[in-house]
């Protein structure tokens, strides 16, 4: 009987194992792109500083003129004014020419002020722009895209 519930288990880690290989070598950079995207939203929304830091590229700029370093302490800034902050992603549109990424998608934040009233912040479309580090894909660009007429 144990000998039949370690070959179970062993089968059972084989195919998680497979699995995961598969997934990994498998996955185009297309997903790896859009897995970064959801990444970043929860690393805002979390407060997760300096994994957030590890996945901005060292000349991010932005239509803001926020740089890397004023990027994160704005986020840190509305962390602690607003609490509940959400990140509502719409579906992203991704290309990727070689080590460059651009995602177009539509994003909307949303939180809670200090008096419990729900605040709604940034809302439109924007034009994402990655670049491939060391095999990672980082945050590089952040523009508003204009509505189409």
């Amino acid at each position: 009987m144990k000998r039949w519930l370690l070959y179970i288990a062993a089968a059972w880690a084989f195919f998680a194992l497979t699995w995961w290989v598969c997934g990994r070598l498998l996955m185009t950079d297309e997903k790896r792109v859009l897995l970064q995207i959801e990444t970043l939203a929860r690393l805002v929304e979390s407060g997760n500083l300096f994994t957030l830091d590890d996945a901005i590229a060292s000349d991010y700029r932005d239509d803001w003129d926020n740089d890397r370093r004023t990027l994160l302490l704005a986020v840190r800034a509305l962390r602690q004014r607003y609490r509940g902050l959400e990140i509502h992603l719409g579906r992203a549109i991704v290309r990727v020419t070689g080590d460059i990424a651009t995602a177009d998608l539509r994003a909307r934040v949303t939180g809670h002020a200090a008096d419990d009233t729900q605040t709604e912040g940034e809302r439109g479309e924007f034009h994402l722009t990655f670049r491939r580090v060391e095999k990672e894909w980082k945050l590089s660009r952040v523009a508003r895209k204009e509505p189409a007429p």
